[in-house]
C-alpha cells in the first residue's frame, strides 16, 4: 500500500501531518472517529506529538505532528496497520471543518502566531537585544 504520509516499521505505524495543515486535535478528533476499529483490529494508539523545532525562529515554521500505533494482536502486522493508515485518514476528512470553520481558524491562528512574535519582540528589547 502506498502511503505518502506514514510508514511501518516493524509492528509501529508512524503518520505525519504538517502543523500548516493540521493541528493535534484534528489529529485526535479522527482518531476518535476509529478507536473501536483500531481496538479489533489489536492495534494500540502509542501517542501523538510535535517535532521540536531548533533554535529561534523569526517567522512560523510548520512542524511535524506524529501519530504512532503499534500491532499488539499475533501473525502479521502489516494489513492492520495499512488499515488503520487508512481508517485514520478517513477520520480526518470526516472530522475536517468547513471552508469558512477553516479559514476563521486561520485566522485565529495567525493572531496567535503574531501575538508569539511580538512578544518575542519585547523580551529581546528588554533583555537588550536588537529587535
Amino acid at each position: 500500500m502506498f502511503m505518502p504520509f506514514g510508514e511501518i516499521e516493524g509492528n509501529v505505524l508512524t503518520m505525519g501531518f504538517s502543523s500548516a495543515d493540521f493541528s493535534v486535535a484534528s489529529v485526535i478528533a479522527a482518531l476518535r472517529e476509529h478507536l473501536d476499529l483500531l481496538n479489533e483490529m489489536k492495534v494500540e494508539f502509542c501517542g501523538v506529538a510535535t517535532d521540536v523545532s531548533g533554535g529561534d525562529a523569526r517567522v512560523f515554521k510548520p512542524v511535524m505532528i506524529n501519530a504512532s500505533f503499534e500491532y499488539a494482536g499475533s501473525g502479521e502486522s502489516e494489513p492492520a496497520l495499512e488499515r488503520t493508515y487508512a481508517a485514520i485518514w478517513k477520520g480526518i476528512v470526516a472530522t475536517f471543518p468547513d471552508e469558512t470553520e477553516w479559514a476563521e481558524s486561520k485566522e485565529s491562528f495567525g493572531s496567535y502566531i503574531l501575538s508569539q512574535a511580538e512578544l518575542l519582540r519585547a523580551r529581546s528589547e528588554l533583555s537588550g537585544g536588537e529587535g
